[in-house]
């Protein structure tokens, strides 16, 4: 039990399953495993196009960096505003446009029926984590566990484990609710 420090640094660049980009995995649910139960990973997003389906699985999308997307999911159109987690279905016929340029976007995807949450909060004083859950610095840098996390660097935190994240300065995080 306790907290993984993940850094950014250690990331492999996956392929889409449609090919159309790359992602980086941060963590998946078994590890390697092709029916997994959960994964996280942050994708870059460089022009329009479809995004890969994922049958039997809800997904919560977070823009992180750039302005923003439109997302088409099952035909009905959504703006994506920066920091904004949107949630959906992940076999859903889904493509995406960048009115405003490329961007790079948290991805969790968990086994439809599975908890799973994100929530984009901006830290000014100590903030208790209680697993299982994940944490990503979006801006800033913060100790957990006594170990110091730059962005886009995460943790995982075990279930009944509790930890401290201390922000450095103006820091904002992602906190991820795992199942």
């Amino acid at each position: 039990m306790g907290v993984t420090l993940l850094p950014a640094v250690d990331r492999i660049a996956v392929a889409w399953r449609n090919g159309g980009g790359i992602t980086r995995e941060i963590f998946v649910q078994p590890a390697g495993a092709e029916e997994f139960r959960w994964r996280l990973s942050i994708a870059d997003v460089v022009v329009d196009g479809p995004f890969s389906a994922f049958p039997g699985y809800r997904r919560v999308i977070t823009v992180l960096t750039g302005a923003g997307m439109r997302l088409t999911v099952d035909g009905a159109g959504h703006d994506v505003g920066p920091l904004e987690p949107f949630e959906f279905d992940g076999g859903a016929q889904t493509s995406c446009s960048l009115p405003g340029g490329p961007i790079t976007d948290l991805n969790l995807i968990v086994r439809a029926g599975d908890r799973g949450s994100v929530r984009v909060i901006d830290v000014t004083e100590p903030l208790t984590v209680t697993g299982p859950a994940a944490i990503v610095v979006v801006r800033g840098s913060a100790t957990v566990h006594g170990h110091p996390m730059h962005t886009p660097d995460s943790a995982l935190v075990d279930r009944a484990t509790d930890t401290v994240l201390q922000p450095q300065g103006a820091t904002t995080v992602a906190l991820i609710d795992l199942p």
